[in-house]
Formats: C-alpha cells, sequence, structure tokens
C-alpha cells in the first residue's frame, strides 16, 4: 500500500538512523495487521480515504516518531522531531551564509585573519540560533497544544515514495563543509599573498600569471563548492539536485585545468637572473603539468559518472543505484 509506505518513510526520515529500521519495521507489522483485520471485517479491500483515515488516527509522522524518543528536552516530545529538523535546518543557513561572506571578504580584501574570524564566530551564532529556536518551539509547543495544529494534517499529502534511502553521512558532508570554507578562504587570499602558500619558499618560487588570471573562476568554484555540501546537508534525498552540483563544481574545475595545463608556466622563479634556478623551474612545471593532466582524467571520469546516474534515474524513475566518485 503506497500511503503506508509513505507515512512509513515520512516516520524513518524523523528518527535517529539507529531506530529507523526497527522502529518503521515494527511500525509496518502493526499499520498491516489493522488494515486486515478492516479488510477482514468490511470483505474488501480499504480505499485511499480508508487507509487516510487509520493513519490520521496514528498521528502526524513527526509526532509519531517523537514517542520513541527515549530522552526528554526542554522541548515537548510531540514537537522536538520538528524542532530538531527545524534547528539543523537555520544552522547549516547560516554557517551557508557567514561562508559566503568569508569568501567574498577573502576575494576582495585579501584579508585572511578577517575572513576566517568570521568562519570563527560561527559557534557564537549557533548559540545564539539555538536559544531562539528554542525559544521559539517552547511557544510553539504552548500554540500547538492548545489549537491541536497537527490534528488537521491529511496522510494524502505525504511525500512520494523514493526507491532508497539517501547513500550520504551527514558527519563527513558537515567536516566536508567546513573544510571547503576554511580552504577556500586560505586559497583565495594565498594566491596574492603568497607568502600563505609557500611560506619561506616565497623568495624562491611564485606561481605563474595564469593563476592570478584565473581568479574569478576560482572564486566561483569555492563558492560552488561551498553551496553543493550545504545541499547535501539541506536536501540529501534530491539525489538529481546533488548530481546536478556535482556535475557543475567538476565542469568548471574541468575549465580551470583546461586553462592551467595551457599554461607554459605554471611557477616562476622568484630572482629572474638566477640561472640555477631555471632547471628547477623546468622540472617543478613539468611535473605540475602531469599532475594537473592526471587530476583532469579523473574529474572527466566522475563527470561522465555524474551523466550516467542522471540519465538512469531518469529513464530509470530513480530505480538505478547511485554510486559517488
Amino acid at each position: 500500500m503506497e500511503l503506508v509506505e509513505r507515512y512509513l518513510q515520512s516516520v524513518k526520515l524523523a528518527l535517529p538512523k539507529s531506530q529507523q529500521d526497527d522502529v518503521a519495521r515494527e511500525l509496518r507489522d502493526e499499520i498491516l495487521s489493522q488494515v486486515e483485520d478492516k479488510e477482514a471485517a468490511l470483505g474488501r479491500p480499504l480505499t485511499e480515504d480508508e487507509q487516510a483515515a487509520l493513519l490520521k488516527q496514528l498521528g502526524h509522522p513527526m509526532l509519531l516518531a517523537s514517542r520513541y524518543s527515549k530522552r526528554r528536552y526542554l522541548i515537548d516530545p510531540s514537537v522536538f522531531a520538528i524542532y530538531w529538523m527545524v534547528l539543523r535546518l537555520v544552522l547549516v543557513v547560516v554557517f551557508f551564509a557567514m561562508a559566503l561572506a568569508a569568501v567574498v571578504v577573502a576575494a576582495t580584501t585579501q584579508d585572511l585573519g578577517k575572513a576566517l574570524g568570521i568562519i570563527f564566530r560561527y559557534p557564537l551564532a549557533a548559540l545564539s540560533v539555538f536559544a531562539w529556536v528554542t525559544l521559539v518551539f517552547v511557544v510553539l509547543d504552548v500554540v500547538q497544544a492548545k489549537f491541536n495544529f497537527f490534528g488537521k494534517w491529511d496522510p494524502r499529502t505525504l511525500p512520494k515514495l523514493t526507491k532508497r534511502a539517501p547513500q550520504y553521512s551527514m558527519r563527513k558532508s558537515i567536516a566536508s563543509l567546513i573544510a571547503g570554507a576554511v580552504f577556500g578562504v586560505w586559497w583565495l587570499v594565498g594566491l596574492k599573498y603568497q607568502f600563505l602558500i609557500f611560506g619561506p619558499g616565497i623568495f624562491v618560487v611564485h606561481v605563474g600569471p595564469v593563476w592570478q588570471t584565473l581568479y574569478p573562476l576560482f572564486v566561483v568554484i569555492v563558492l560552488v563548492d561551498i553551496a553543493r555540501h550545504t545541499l547535501d546537508l539541506l536536501r540529501p534525498d534530491w539525489q538529481r539536485g546533488r548530481i546536478g552540483m556535482q556535475m557543475l563544481f567538476r565542469g568548471l574545475t574541468l575549465l580551470s585545468l583546461y586553462f592551467l595545463i595551457r599554461a607554459s608556466e605554471l611557477f616562476v622563479e622568484s630572482d629572474a637572473v638566477a640561472p640555477k634556478l631555471q632547471p628547477v623551474m623546468k622540472s617543478l612545471n613539468y611535473s605540475t603539468h602531469l599532475a594537473l593532466i592526471v587530476f583532469a582524467i579523473i574529474t572527466v571520469a566522475q563527470l561522465a559518472w555524474d551523466i550516467y546516474n542522471l540519465l538512469a534515474r531518469r529513464n530509470g524513475n530513480g530505480e538505478h543505484s547511485v554510486v559517488s566518485l
């Protein structure tokens, strides 16, 4: 029964990963048992309206998921699942906004301390978000108890079934988002103040002119990278959107690799009159070009796999598995 499966899917999404399978199995047995009893009494299969009425008696999926919580919170368990989902959403959006601000500062002022300072202020911002969201839900809890908003939901409005649970790690996505933002800021500032990249080696080697020419493209790549990791956290179930963002990121990466590979000098010596450095620079440029070519080949393969996954999901209505490279 599709409506029952949609209900179970919504309940699972509101539960901790460790409880999802056990709770869904228990609920499925309980619901199907009730359906069988009613069908036996009526002598016919239940209509969609009758299925919806049965599910409505169980309560909104978010509320039902909250009842399986073994802990107690300031927020009543009846709205805690929604509270936790909204809190995570707001925390991610706030970090995304601060990361974008940091990238803009890095690209315009080239002040590493100021740019990273925006990101490092996130813990204080997160505490503020936690306080305000908690306060809002304390009030919502009181209002919900009085007006029973969740009693007015319709099971037929539940999200459509997805063929499989999203294969992603929240911890990995969070780590990737933070690392991508910090690395992006460091990289953009480092291209202007190359001591951040080479350290004392700045007295020997500089990046070639092509890196400065591609600077606007690097800014776009950093922004897209932050956006795609944010999407992983906000919409882990939106496979097409995630694949699309990966394709955009890899396409921009390939564009930058194309221009870098075509450039004759990726690195130049700091002292133009030091003949001893010329063989070293030639060897460094040659090895870097080879590394970029290998990286480009890998990126092309990843992009091709993304295109295959996107077409497979479109032609097979999502029945093909998606493997991330």
